[in-house]
């Protein structure tokens, strides 16, 4: 398949992407460092804090946040896992049930994130990107792709658990709670697509 084609299957993953270049141009005119944010300027754009997001009722922080990148190389390594997961499941899923699967898995893992670590203010795209990838391994353990597609798939999901698995252990600042709550929640909402996607559907996801 064409480069041009692909991207034409992928309306909501460019859009996605677009909001998210576009929210952190906005942070760094407005002042912030493009190679580390700090969590004030973070926090004034929208960041995810308890005491503000729950305790003071700003939920719209829950949204805000995941489109909020802490510097240019956070903003890079999640924009890439997007395009990459969007590119294969995106065209399976359309745009409706993709947009929800991300937005879904967004906002459960914004919440875990600040549930289990109350100090701390949270933003990135990596929760509902683990999110996609959850919905992604639930379908690739169904009858909805053939044989040989899942078993290429199967192996590629499980690199890359195993990459942030090692990621987390050796990293400082990994959002784990975030990371885990998105992947969970994922696989639910991939289970329950199944069953209003058909062969069709499934036939779309190539290499």
């Amino acid at each position: 398949m064409k480069v041009t084609d692909r991207l034409k299957a992928i309306p909501v993953t460019l859009v996605l992407i677009g909001i998210n270049v576009l929210a952190f141009g906005y942070t760094a005119a407005t002042g912030m460092d493009i190679w580390w944010a700090d969590g004030n300027h973070l926090l004034h754009a929208g960041a995810n804090y308890w005491s503000l997001t729950i305790t003071h009722q700003e939920y719209w922080r829950l949204l805000t946040s995941m489109f909020l990148h802490a510097g240019l190389g956070h903003l890079f390594t999640n924009m890439l896992g997007l395009l990459i997961g969007g590119m294969f499941l995106e065209p399976v899923l359309r745009s409706f049930r993709y947009a929800f699967a991300y937005i879904t898995t967004g906002l459960i893992s914004d919440y875990a994130s600040i549930w289990y670590h109350k100090s701390a203010v949270g933003v990135g795209a990596s929760g509902a990107i683990f999110g996609i990838f959850g919905v992604f391994l639930a379908l690739l353990t169904t009858q909805l792709f053939p044989v040989e597609i899942r078993k290429a798939f199967l192996a590629y999901i499980g690199l890359f658990i195993a990459l942030n698995v090692i990621a987390a252990a050796v990293s400082q600042g990994v959002d784990n709670a975030a990371h885990l709550a998105g992947f969970l929640s994922g696989v639910l909402i991939g289970y329950l697509f199944y069953f209003t996607l058909t062969k069709a559907d499934g036939e779309r996801l190539s290499c």
